[in-house]
């Protein structure tokens, strides 16, 4: 009986432990905020293949559409800046109504007329005196109207490294939407595999339960017949043990839920609904390949490799911004006036109503208090910052992908030792429920091939998920997933 009870110790353990490494990140929040006093109903989904489940998130995941629309006001950003090639075209106009008619008070003066000569005699004419005028120059109804034209011949080359800046601007946010889609396969992957463990360990548990409630029941009928090999206190503590195991499998089967869950909230599915995978186990493929290869294949697919590259450029084409402070602006300017009036003197003339001009504009800053070289200063130490930041990503990029490498070759091993042993446990097992039969084995020998078998299928289904989980990780560091899903854009 004590071998009963630390073999029920041990399966306890290894089964929480298995089950709590498939419960990480968001599967974790789901446990934290699931509380069931009342059954809820949910519409069942599936059975699903993975890439379904990952078709179906590719298309509800709602953090898809947000970096979708980041791309889009990308999108809209570079058309902004290409709008500085073109004319700039303003219309205009006007009605106004002034207290009175404009006018125009030309003063009086007096004019000196010369000398002049008749019959021979100079005569001095006097002066003549020209009273004040008022001159009216309009009518106190206007109506103006005026086309304004400015099309930019020069202007440094901002304007073209705006241009460039909202380019890249536009593959930076296409990087970004591209590590989003990925990070939605890698979830699904992830918590579809989770779901998969969860009910591989939830049946282990139940075999388990199963068969030391049969070997409770032998207990139990020894202990009645009296034969004294069974006492009820070695009885009442095996029943304890049992009854915890069940306890365990009800957490065990809430797990499961758990996983589910999580993986339907990945896919984007509402949180009533359940989906079953169809994989019946997980499944295991040798990853076949040189890290050497691997992180080369990062520098060309990882999106925030890509962004640090696209980055850079964008802060080139800042400091040339930057620089065109120092450079003189052309543009040629032109109008189109009409003045609709009723009066047609003064200022108002017909000539004067309709009138157009067309010039060559020309700005040269000469002093402006050492703000464009600022300005380059700030734009040259941004660049510099960003390029220092490469190369810690560059060194990240690696030895995240060593790391899971190396993980994932582990795992590699681990499945062979854990098959091996497993196929070891299986046949022990069968072979000591022989020998019991025919009275060759004791009942503690039974539990504990029974027990180990359990331990080794436990086992076993970890180390297949801690394979595929560290295989789907380095999928989403270096970038060859999505990829090869979506044709990526490198």
């Amino acid at each position: 009986m004590k071998t009963l009870r630390r073999g029920a110790g041990a399966v306890l353990l290894i089964l929480w432990t298995v089950s709590a490494g498939a419960m990480t990140g968001e599967m974790a929040s789901v446990q934290r905020d699931v509380v069931e006093p009342v059954a809820v109903a949910q519409h069942s989904v599936g059975p699903l293949s993975l890439d379904e489940c990952i078709d179906i998130a590719l298309k509800k995941n709602r953090f898809r559409p947000a970096a979708r629309f980041a791309v889009e006001i990308a999108e809209a950003q570079h058309k902004q800046a290409l709008s500085g090639y073109w004319p700039r075209m303003k219309l205009s106009a006007a009605w106004t109504r002034l207290d009175e008619d404009p006018n125009f008070v030309f003063p009086s003066f007096s004019m000196e007329l010369p000398a002049m000569s008749m019959a021979g005699f100079n005569v001095q004419l006097p002066p003549i005196a020209v009273p004040e005028q008022d001159i009216r120059l309009m009518d106190k109804r206007v109506f103006h109207s005026s086309l304004d034209l400015v099309y930019p011949l020069y202007l440094g080359g901002k304007v073209s490294s705006i241009v460039r800046q909202a380019d890249y601007g536009v593959q930076i946010a296409n990087h970004e939407a591209r590590r989003t889609d990925m990070k939605v396969i890698y979830d699904v992957k992830r918590f579809y595999y989770g779901a998969v463990l969860a009910r591989g360990v939830h049946e282990i548990a139940k075999e388990a339960l199963a068969r030391l409630e049969i070997t409770l029941d032998l207990t139990e009928n020894v202990y009645k017949q009296g034969s004294g090999r069974v006492k009820k206190n070695d009885y009442l503590k095996s029943k304890a043990v049992v009854e915890n195991v069940r306890s365990f499998v009800a957490l065990l089967k809430n797990k499961e839920k758990l996983a589910k869950a999580a993986l339907v909230n990945t896919m984007g599915l509402d949180w009533s609904m359940s989906v079953a995978p169809s994989a019946a186990a997980i499944p295991f493929a040798p990853y076949r390949t040189d890290v050497k290869e691997l992180v080369a294949d990062a520098y060309r697919f990882n999106p925030d490799w890509a962004k640090v590259n696209a980055g850079l450029k964008a802060l080139e084409a800042k400091i040339c911004e930057a620089k065109s402070g120092r450079l003189p602006r052309i543009a040629l300017v032109g109008r189109l006036q009409h003045i609709e009036n009723s009066y047609d003197y003064g200022m108002v003339t017909p000539e004067n109503k309709n009138t157009w001009t067309l010039g060559v504009g020309l700005e040269l800053p000469l002093f402006t208090g050492f703000r464009t070289a600022n300005q380059v200063r700030e734009a040259r130490a941004r660049l510099r910052r960003l390029e220092e930041q490469k190369v810690l990503l560059r060194e990240g990029i690696a030895l995240q992908i060593q790391h899971l490498f190396l993980k994932m070759a582990t795992a590699q091993e681990q499945q062979t030792a854990a098959g091996d042993a497993l196929a070891t446990a299986e046949a022990h097992r069968a072979l000591t429920e022989r020998a019991y039969q025919c009275e060759l084995m004791e009942e503690k020998d039974l539990i504990e091939s029974q027990i180990l078998e359990s331990l080794m299928k436990a086992r076993y289904q970890k180390v297949l998920y801690d394979h595929i989980e560290a295989q789907a990780h380095l999928d989403f560091v270096v970038g060859q997933e999505i990829h090869a899903r979506l044709g990526g854009e490198q």
